[in-house]
């Protein structure tokens, strides 16, 4: 008596649908940074940033010309609002129009932009809500740093380590990427008139790790101006401005601030 033979019966195939990539909005907040702008803009990866926003914040030079010649989209209602203000202004593009990620760059170039895949890649391995660059963390590096900033940085991220009750390695880099599901956390309000400048930054950054959010530092370069270029290292004022990148961490701290 012969066996039996067995027929081999294949599974359908099945197509499944690719997982559509998230869509990335590079910020770049600009204040009379020239042609610095389009140096920035050139530079930004274009296989990983579906759009360039610089958000021109009351600039008295071509700067939005500069930026629209590179292919960016310039927002700005020709008025001074502070860096805060235009990272935000930036957000509430993204979010009204269906972006999923935001990256936020320096506009006078000291954050290059061909790093933006580091800062991305831990929110597309779902390990991340924020990525924050650090210089000094092991594989980070700075270049023509004045002395002054590195004593102050290194400072600022030591008291802000303190209030906040986590440790960072980089507390004043302003180079991240942000997920913006994270502001479905009513929590984190950016949304504040006295976030319109410096505090802005330094307040995401202790909302989010206070909040526990999934907060992760990667390593980048962070590049000052030669000292031939006649661009001054940071706009910020002395004592003015260090007292606005200050205060959120100090009304955080002792509860004065939500």
């Amino acid at each position: 008596m012969t066996s039996p033979v067995k027929v081999q019966i294949e599974k359908p195939f099945v197509q499944t649908e690719a997982k559509p990539q998230p869509r990335v909005l590079c910020i770049a907040p600009a204040w009379n940074e020239g042609e610095r702008i389009k140096r920035v803009v050139e530079a930004v990866p274009q296989d990983c940033v579906e759009t360039t926003v610089v958000v021109d914040d009351g600039s008295v030079d071509s700067t939005s010309a500069y930026a629209e010649a590179a292919g960016a989209l310039v927002l700005g209602d020709g008025n001074n609002h502070g860096v805060g203000a235009a990272i935000r202004r930036g957000i509430d593009y993204a979010m009204t129009n269906g972006y999923d990620i935001v990256v936020v760059v320096s506009g006078g170039g000291k954050t290059p932009p061909e790093q933006i895949p580091r800062l991305l890649a831990p929110i597309l391995q779902g390990e991340a809500e924020l990525v924050q660059g650090s210089r000094y963390k092991a594989g980070g590096e700075f270049l023509r740093m004045p002395w002054r900033r590195k004593f102050g940085t290194r400072g600022y991220t030591l008291l802000f380590s303190l209030f906040c009750g986590r440790r960072v390695t980089d507390a004043s880099s302003g180079f991240r990427a942000i997920k913006l599901s994270l502001f479905e956390d009513q929590r984190i309000n950016l949304w504040q008139d006295w976030l319109d400048r410096y505090e802005l930054e330094p307040y995401l950054l202790f909302k989010a790790l206070r909040l526990r959010h999934q907060v992760v530092e990667v390593p980048v370069t962070i590049e000052y101006p030669q000292e031939d270029d006649g661009i001054a290292y940071t706009k910020m004022r002395a004592l003015v401005d260090w007292w606005k990148i200050f205060r959120p961490i100090l009304f955080l701290g002792l509860g004065l601030k939500k």
